[in-house]
């Protein structure tokens, strides 16, 4: 599942605005771990502010910061704003849906509903991704099952 440089950088920015701790941030310093300019970044800050992620003010001590604690930001969110066509659309379309129509409308909701799983201040603790057991646990390695876990996929 590929992410949009838009949404990959709204996530460096939200990630770099938890780890201020409440404090605002300029926001070519909360976009810089991303590699964006500053007029991307920008332009993704706005994005976020009115979405009601970050909060922002104006002058010399400025910038943005996150609008509620990191914990209750989940990235299914986020990635539902910074990429609206993540998401399929309404089904009022005016041809009937195919086989692979649905499946991939299946994988794309499933996508979605692992990452409203995680939090913003998940990403910031480093944290491994257990919570991403599903239907299918072979996804994780090895490394993140308990023994019992991995005995029972083999």
């Amino acid at each position: 599942m590929l992410l949009t440089r838009q949404a990959q950088i709204a996530v460096a920015i939200l990630v770099a605005c938890a780890r201020q701790d409440g404090r605002f941030v300029q926001t070519h310093e909360a976009a810089a771990g991303s590699g964006a300019t500053k007029e991307h970044a920008a332009k993704v800050a706005h994005l976020l502010r009115n979405s009601g992620f970050v909060t922002s003010a104006r002058g010399r001590f400025g910038g943005i910061k996150l609008a509620r604690p990191a914990g209750s930001i989940s990235l299914g969110a986020v990635l539902r704003h910074m990429q609206p066509n993540l998401t399929p659309s309404p089904r009022n379309r005016s041809r009937e849906l195919t086989t692979l129509d649905t499946v991939v409308e299946s994988g794309w909701l499933s996508f979605v509903a692992l990452m409203d799983r995680f939090t913003i201040a998940d990403l910031v603790a480093g944290r491994s991704p257990q919570r991403a057991a599903c239907s299918d646990c072979r996804l994780l390695s090895p490394r993140t099952l308990s023994p019992d876990a991995v005995s029972s996929l083999q």
